[in-house]
């Protein structure tokens, strides 16, 4: 236990003493507890401290002045946790034998809700056979206005959104934003529930409206609880009209190549455990279905120069059929299998992503594997075929250290299409992501973190619309998002994070320097080039609010290592851009993937 969390505990275990501290629940009559080796849970003590403890207005010096005036504002905009969520969330009651294993997954479940900035849950033994439990917790600002502006093609506002994530204390999130995506431009609302009618099931309903039409997305997901969970579900559906766009080379006519489409998901998928914690067996089944529609084409593809959606030009005769080939209506309902084995522990670790706060990494080992087949009449875009088999593989390996941190995934994804008749059996559709970080703490300079990380992404014989390119933040981050459009990079980051502190406990503040280098090659997408090595340089500012807070504001500026310079350089504010702890969503990757099984088997809460 660190001192910063020792210190509201002491003093909760003060309150509990002295009977302030408000229990969670009744112990069990003495006839009735169960033989517990550790011990018998008497009485439950949760504290939910607010964002700040302020000092007060009334403090003499003017700093203290002024953040006693802020720290008193922001508790009185904020809502707490309600303390009935919390207890809810709990993998123990009075009564129940001890079991450390319960405490730490249930703290581990806390800390994980994006309304909770910091968890500590302690066991102190009262008398012979009973002890006491205290569950102390912090929140996280909720309220959020963001606003993210980009210089990488002039100043234009990438997202702005404002959302309020723990609405009434209830673990809520009620949302609207707009962003702007290159080819995506979205306007919408979002409404979360980590709760959804006072169980752990989770709810999401987003709606708006995109460039080319609307889009509508709910799931409800019951996952793993913790590593101790045996069953999970998920239940889907997705709809969305937009627009896919092919990057072009540099000293093309026209920026990008937009293609109107068309898709809707459903998933249905159950997932079991089997075996103890750390040593986990992982079997599911389930349905989904994909309809993926081009509807527009070739009449609708447009021709777009320089981002500038409000004046397009009719697509040519060669652009056209430059991405014909990745053009075919798909229709199909397929029932998936999932299994796996699971060996994972987590640890918790300082300052890794998070300027200052704690945050949970995972070590071991994770295999899952699912394969999919179609069934019915299915529409696969392929002349002489009637079925496909489609399956994903993913690999997972992390260790530690005392002062470093190493994860490492691997995903692949393909489709094969069975002979039949006169049609010979054959592959696509093939996806691949490696991505690593080794993470280490120097004994001799605690306040900085130096982060490597190598990621290789790409595809073979795409029949869907996919291209990446090397440029962007998931890429060579000196060069704008769609520059040098490849079906296969590599890139490699060095980054070293330096922790400056905190300012009078209301936010945390730190620097970063990075460097990165890659390489991308054409392969058979449309437009695609092969980059040469390119590198970048950068520099940046790291905020945490609150004060420990997980999630972190970057401001990055990012020069190409060329000779335009400074000229060419991109400025960029973003939110957690690089995390070991919560896998990478790289959305070129992501808007290229077919239906399947999800990602709710993977993990929990």
């Amino acid at each position: 236990m660190t001192g910063s969390a020792a210190r509201p505990a002491a003093t909760l275990i003060l309150l509990a003493l002295l009977g302030v501290a408000h229990p969670a629940g009744a112990q069990r009559p003495a006839e009735d507890r169960p033989e517990c080796p550790a011990g018998t849970i008497g009485t439950i003590f949760v504290e939910n401290r607010s964002i700040y403890q302020p000092a007060g207005p009334e403090e003499d010096e003017p700093l203290g002045r002024i953040q006693g005036v802020a720290t008193w504002i922001a508790d009185r905009l904020h809502r707490r946790t309600r303390r009935e969520l919390i207890e809810s969330e709990l993998l123990f009651k009075a009564g129940d034998c001890l079991d450390q294993l319960l405490l730490d997954e249930s703290e581990r479940i806390l800390r994980s809700l994006p309304f909770i900035a910091e968890a500590d849950i302690q066991a102190v033994r009262a008398n012979a056979g009973e002890v006491l439990v205290f569950v102390d917790t912090k929140d996280d600002w909720t309220l959020k206005l963001d606003i993210r502006p980009e210089f990488d093609r002039g100043l234009r506002i990438g997202y702005a959104g404002a959302t309020e994530e723990n609405l009434w204390g209830t673990g809520t999130l009620l949302g609207v934003y707009f962003r702007e995506q290159d080819e995506q431009r979205d306007l919408g609302m979002q409404v979360r529930t980590v709760r959804l009618a006072r169980t752990r099931a989770d709810a999401v309903i987003s709606a708006g409206r995109t460039r080319k039409g609307v889009f509508f997305t709910e799931t409800v997901s019951y996952p793993f609880v913790g590593e101790i969970g045996r069953w999970a579900f998920l239940e889907s559906y997705s709809m969305r009209e937009g627009l896919f766009p092919y990057a072009t080379p540099e000293g093309s006519s026209f920026s990008t190549a937009s293609l109107p489409m068309q898709t809707r998901r459903a998933e249905a998928t159950v997932g079991r455990r089997f075996g103890k914690p750390g040593n986990l067996i992982v079997l599911g089944a389930g349905l989904s279905w994909e309809d993926l529609r081009f509807d527009g084409f070739p009449e609708d593809v447009e021709l777009v120069s320089r981002f500038d959606y409000s004046a397009r030009d009719t697509a040519d005769a060669a652009t056209i059929e430059a991405i014909r080939h990745q053009v075919a209506r798909r229709g199909a309902v397929r029932f998936n299998l999932i299994a796996g084995k699971r060996n994972i522990r987590f640890i918790t670790r300082r300052g890794l992503d998070a300027v200052t706060g704690e945050q949970d990494v995972r070590v071991g080992t994770q295999v899952l594997a699912a394969v999919g087949t179609t069934l019915g009449n299915p529409e696969l875009g392929a002349e002489d075929h009637s079925r496909e088999l489609r399956g994903n593989l993913s690999l997972f390996g992390g260790s530690a250290g005392e002062n470093w941190v190493f994860n490492s995934e691997v995903a692949l994804e393909g489709a094969w299409l069975p002979g039949s008749g006169s049609a010979a059996a054959t592959y696509r559709d093939g996806l691949a992501r490696f991505d690593t970080y080794f993470y280490l703490q120097p004994d001799s300079a605690r306040r900085h973190t130096v982060v490597v990380g190598l990621a290789a992404a790409g595809g073979w014989d795409n029949a869907r619309p996919f291209q990446l390119t090397l440029g962007g933040p998931f890429g060579v981050r000196g060069y704008d998002q769609l520059d040098f459009p490849v079906a296969r990079r590599v890139v490699v980051s060095v980054e070293d994070r330096i922790r400056l502190g905190s300012v009078r406990d209301l936010f945390d503040v730190g620097l970063a320097v990075f460097v990165d280098a890659g390489k991308g090659w054409a392969g058979d997408v449309p437009f695609g080039t092969d980059s040469g090595m390119r590198a970048a340089t950068g520099a940046g500012l790291r905020f945490a609010l609150p004060s420990g807070a997980r999630q972190v504001v970057r401001f990055d500026l990012a020069v190409p290592v060329h000779a335009g310079g400074l000229r060419d350089s991109r400025f960029r504010i973003s939110y957690d851009a690089t995390s070991l702890l919560v896998p990478l969503r790289d959305r070129q990757m992501q808007r290229s993937r077919g239906a399947g099984p999800s990602a709710v088997l993977l993990g929990g809460r």
